[in-house]
């Protein structure tokens, strides 16, 4: 089994950090959803909602195991990729000057399979997503989704060093969905360039502009993409 384990110091006490993680209008901004249901009851089931424009949202559902208010809670997240569980443990403690450190560990990626690109989507995604918490707490929300201006389209599971990006869905319309990358295709390159992580991806997208040219390989097969300017789906 993997794991993922994160830590931040946040300049907020552990009421005003707990909070912000049951508020569901909060979520729309640090955690980038278009829907959310975060009831604070142990046993309570809870519901992310995602849409990249894709053809079905990306759905992260499961239930809240463990709640000790303003200290510990422990979520089962049920993964998207294959029938399996992680856990995520939130810890919150004082760290001196009304500050808190925050703690997530997450458990329970197989160690094979589509499990292994998963485990990827959710350490880059959950790195991010700790970050753009602490800028909504300081007033100054961002969206991870906003981040760059040129689009491929590509809404991945994650990726593994040396076998590619695996690909969970492509966003309607986008330059990947016109050049034909479907759902299951594992993105080896872009031209010359390997994806072994998302964060390749961030830095990739982010070295291109629109009207870009690039040649996917994916399989034996090699996609010619045109990218073009971001396009936000609506909130």
């Amino acid at each position: 089994m993997l794991s993922n384990s994160y830590e931040r110091v946040l300049r907020y006490s552990r009421e005003k950090v707990w909070q912000t993680l049951f508020d569901t209008d909060a979520a729309e901004h640090w955690l980038g959803v278009v829907g959310a249901i975060m009831p604070e009851r142990p046993g309570a089931a809870f519901c992310w909602m995602y849409d990249a424009g894709a053809r079905k949202p990306v759905v992260f559902s499961g239930r809240i195991d463990v709640l000790e208010r303003y200290e510990r809670l422990e979520l089962v997240v049920g993964l998207v990729a294959l029938e399996a569980d992680i856990r995520m443990v939130f810890e919150l403690s004082d760290h001196g000057d009304g500050h808190t450190r925050l703690t997530l560990q997450q458990d329970g990626f197989p160690a094979d399979g589509p499990g292994r690109f998963e485990h990827d989507g959710f350490r880059h995604h959950w790195d991010h997503f700790l970050d753009l918490l602490a800028d909504y707490l300081d007033g100054t929300p961002k969206s991870y989704h906003t981040m760059h201006a040129t689009e491929l389209g590509v809404i991945p599971i994650g990726a593994v060093r040396g076998q590619g990006m695996l690909v969970q869905d492509v966003a309607l319309g986008a330059p990947a969905d016109l050049a034909g990358v479907r759902a299951g295709d594992i993105i080896r390159a872009a031209d010359d360039f390997l994806f072994d992580s998302l964060d390749d991806l961030d830095f990739w997208v982010e070295s291109h502009k629109p009207g870009d040219q690039v040649s996917l390989h994916i399989g034996d097969r090699v996609v010619p993409v045109v990218l073009r300017a971001k396009r936000y789906a609506p909130a």
